[in-house]
């Protein structure tokens, strides 16, 4: 039975090697789909509310001050084994892939 694993990654570089390490490893192309995350451009009012609730929270309580980083692109594989389940993890870990 086929199932699918997903991974994001930061960079869109690293999603892209990583797909390409899978096809050099053997994986079908119509098994290996690459997806770009599109940036949510933030409206007026979640904008207002994120900068009240930044306001009420100390910045070292959670963290404001740094920008939440978003994933940038989300590779997903097909796989027929564990074998298959294995070595695709495996490869996308080696380029950072993490849950998704």
């Amino acid at each position: 039975m086929t199932d699918t694993i997903h991974r994001n990654f930061k960079q869109i570089a690293d999603a892209e090697s990583a797909r390409a390490a899978l096809l050099a490893e053997g994986f079908h192309g119509s098994a290996v789909q690459l997806n770009l995350h599109d940036a949510r451009a933030m409206d007026t009012s979640t904008s207002a509310v994120e900068n009240i609730m930044d306001s009420l929270t100390p910045d070292d309580a959670d963290d404001t001050d740094r920008p939440v980083e978003r994933p940038a692109a989300l590779l997903s594989v097909d796989v027929a084994t564990e074998v298959e389940r294995e070595k695709a993890n495996t490869i996308m870990l080696r380029y950072g892939g993490t849950e998704a």
